[in-house]
């Protein structure tokens, strides 16, 4: 997964004017409402015999912040961050490290751009229901539209995405209906994009 990673920052870098290099912005991202809408979550039930859980809302919660390279050309903003953040929702908790690649084509100068994004989210949950299961480590993908608004030093960023997820689970003694508690849905970011 790095590697396909490192590759997309290397060809994305290679396809730029050599120019557009001197034009490089140091960003930073704060993103407080990262809101998932994880429909296939809810009803993921465990059972030991005496105790039962059940997840019973679809809304999770990221907070991130973020850290990276922009470069600046007079047609877009090429962003890469990678940061970390933490996850809540109804049954667990998670840390979170993410990276990003963003392409945003600039529609009126630097004051609004509109572009897709890719992210990779790692989590390593834990369990917060009564019942004693173990979820596994897994890398969320998110894809989908990124808008900022506002100058080039400071802007109001918003994206819509969906992301694939699923935390894969086994455990002895433990009575499960489904396989995996399938986090994938829906995403709406809004956070602040800030250049130096």
């Amino acid at each position: 997964m790095k590697r396909t990673v490192i590759g997309w920052m290397v060809l994305f870098a290679l396809m730029i004017p050599a120019k557009s290099f001197a034009l490089a912005n140091l960003i930073f991202n704060v993103t407080p409402g990262f809101f998932l809408y994880s429909p296939d979550a809810k009803g993921f039930r465990t059972s030991d015999g005496w105790k039962t859980d059940e997840v019973s809302g679809y809304l999770s919660n990221i907070a991130s912040v973020s850290a990276g390279v922009g470069v600046n050309t007079p047609l877009f903003f090429l962003d890469t961050t990678v940061g970390v953040g933490y996850m809540w929702s109804s049954s667990i908790t998670s840390p979170v490290f993410l990276g990003d690649i963003a392409f945003r084509l600039k529609i009126l100068r630097d004051e609004m751009t509109l572009g897709p994004h890719i992210s990779f989210l790692f989590f390593r949950p834990d369990w917060d229901g009564i019942t004693n299961i173990t979820l596994s480590d897994e890398t969320g993908v998110i894809g989908g539209l990124s808008f900022t608004i506002g100058t080039k030093a400071f802007s109001v960023l918003a994206s819509l995405d969906y992301m694939h997820l699923a935390f894969k689970t086994e455990q002895p003694g433990i009575s499960l209906n489904r396989n995996d508690l399938d986090m994938s849905g829906l995403v709406l970011q809004v956070g602040i994009l800030m250049r130096f």
